[in-house]
């Protein structure tokens, strides 16, 4: 699977592409407008077929359910139950903006995982949505 990484001159990062095959980035690369391809990447993902969850803290990390809910596992609670630790992405199937280049990542299903997220009953609900995705594909 294959990511497309972009950031802009203000060094805003978003996902602008995910493909399950190479040559579909590529073409899709070179769909986006040339002063925005030379800040755009592809980027190889561990993951061999959908769902792909993609973590955002500080930039993106990409793996299964089993990843995902380690992560969640080693955040710590920060008192704040507004408290933003990163944002969980569910990738089901090739996402590509209409506008190529463009940040279209909040039309992906997501979530905030905030303090409150962590917290019984709210963290087992969270887990089951996300098992849930994993059982529909």
């Amino acid at each position: 699977m294959f990511a497309i990484e972009a950031t802009n001159k203000k060094k805003w990062r978003w996902i602008a592409g995910i493909f399950l095959e190479r040559r579909r980035a590529e073409a899709f690369l070179q769909s986006v407008p040339e002063e925005a391809r030379e800040l755009q990447c592809i980027v190889d993902v561990p993951i061999s077929n959908y769902p792909v969850f993609v973590i955002e803290d500080r930039g993106f990390e990409y793996g299964d359910l089993t990843f995902v809910r380690a992560r969640l596992k080693s955040l710590m609670s920060k008192g704040d139950e507004d408290f933003v630790h990163l944002n969980v992405y569910a990738v089901k199937e090739d996402f590509a903006p209409d506008v190529p280049g463009m940040d279209a990542m909040g039309g992906l299903l997501h979530w905030h995982v905030t303090d409150d997220t962590l917290q019984s009953p709210r963290s087992v609900v969270f887990d089951e949505e996300l098992g849930e995705i994993e059982i529909a594909i």
